[in-house]
């Protein structure tokens, strides 16, 4: 019953970050060996390398690459599984992979302290550009709960200190949004969020976090020797709700996006308005269409009024075949005056050179100079009123490019 739960927990966890790798357009990509280890099952560590890969998933600008095309892309190359026990696999595995960095961990069981020692690998060198070393001294349940989101971010954070992750004496304290005060009693420390500060000290005085627009926080308790990293969440004083209308109805498929990429809102088709989101920066997205003025504030207790242009992806296409179509056909005429233009005068100059002492002869082939001087202005002509169409059409096409690029 408890394989069977835990089988369950990891087809969810695997489900979550397949999901989020999907919904996220992030800045950075990175690859999650398996973990090794000694003295702890292979299930358990297959499943900790789940909950760790969640935790790079919760981290901002981190797309984690899916767990069965890394799988394939190491199998193609003569690897059994996504694992690696030596720093020559490792490397050789970070750089045929198509991400930008790659993490593997080992997790070794002394007595009753499990150590966990990460390396973090830049993809396009193999170069070891960072190592972390967790221990963690209590039950297995702590270090699923705590440990992975440590590690994580013990691995990706060069902000923390090490001190934090060396011994307990130090706590670090990060705060949504960061750039808070934090208060020790009576005293306010210099700096601003993410700080590190003495264990000791805080935990003699009371904690609390200030930062403007937004409610105090007081920290009751510090976290218990499982966790050495606090994480706050800071609320407004006053919830900060606003609306938002649209100049026409909304087709479907439009979703709202927070400025940071963490809220995501689904508009319904036909709807002109959208009530109670948070003050602050949206913008329009979807699939299905290239948006322009889909950049919109709000602000509280008011209705911002947008007129969004909506250009569907399909018609684009279609118009950039057409104008591609257009301008090769303007390009093809171009080439065709222009290349007859140069046959008139290379027929021209041949006839002068031809000339020779009979008058009769003479007066046919300055008849025939003068037929072909007449040609030419007209294919000049053509030559210059086509060169027009084929700037705008190429113009149009690269217009057309670039918003599907967008």
């Amino acid at each position: 019953m408890v394989f069977f739960c835990r089988a369950m927990t990891r087809n969810f966890l695997f489900t979550i970050t397949l999901l989020s790798t999907l919904s996220f357009a992030d800045d950075h990509t990175i690859a999650v060996l398996d973990f090794t280890g000694e003295g702890i099952h292979e299930e358990q560590l297959k499943y900790l390398g789940e909950i760790f890969r969640v935790e790079l998933l919760r981290q901002d600008t981190l797309r984690v690459m899916d767990y069965k095309d890394m799988s394939s892309t190491l199998s193609n190359a003569g690897y059994d599984k996504p694992q690696c026990t030596t720093i020559e696999c490792a490397v050789i595995s970070s750089m045929l992979l198509e991400s930008e960095w790659m993490v593997t961990v080992h997790i070794s069981k002394i007595s009753d302290v499990f150590v966990c020692e990460g390396r973090l690998y830049e993809s396009h060198t193999g170069r070891i550009i960072n190592v972390t070393i967790y221990d963690y001294d209590l039950s297995l349940e702590g270090l699923q709960t705590q440990g992975m989101h440590n590690l994580a971010e013990m691995m990706m954070s060069t902000r923390i200190p090490i001190e934090v992750h060396k011994g307990k004496e130090l706590v670090y304290i990060k705060t949504k949004p960061s750039r808070a005060l934090v208060r020790v009693g009576k005293d306010t420390l210099s700096g601003v969020t993410p700080m590190a500060i003495d264990r000791v000290v805080a935990e003699s005085r009371p904690i609390i976090i200030l930062k403007e627009g937004y409610e105090p926080f007081r920290l009751e308790h510090l976290p218990e020797d499982q966790s050495n990293i606090v994480y706050i969440e800071l609320q407004h004083l006053v919830p900060q709700i606003g609306d938002v209308a649209y100049a026409k109805p909304m087709p479907a498929n439009i979703v709202i996006v927070s400025s940071d990429g963490e809220n995501r809102f689904l508009i319904d088709e036909g709807t002109l308005e959208y009530h109670e989101l948070s003050a602050g920066l949206y913008t329009l997205e979807s699939d299905q269409y290239i948006i322009h003025n889909g950049d919109f504030r709000i602000h509280h207790r008011r209705t911002t009024h947008i007129k969004p242009e909506l250009h569907e992806i399909s018609l684009i296409e279609e118009q950039m075949n057409r104008f591609k179509l257009k301008r090769n056909l303007m390009i093809g005429l171009l080439a065709i005056s222009g290349g007859y233009r140069g046959y008139l005068q290379y027929e021209s100059e041949n006839i002068y050179k031809e000339y020779g002492d009979d008058i009769f002869d003479g007066e046919i082939r300055h008849t025939r100079i003068e037929e072909l001087d007449q040609l030419k202005p007209i294919f000049d002509g053509i030559s210059v009123f086509t060169v027009f169409p084929v700037i705008y059409y190429h113009a149009k096409y690269l217009q057309m490019k670039s918003w599907l690029n967008q």
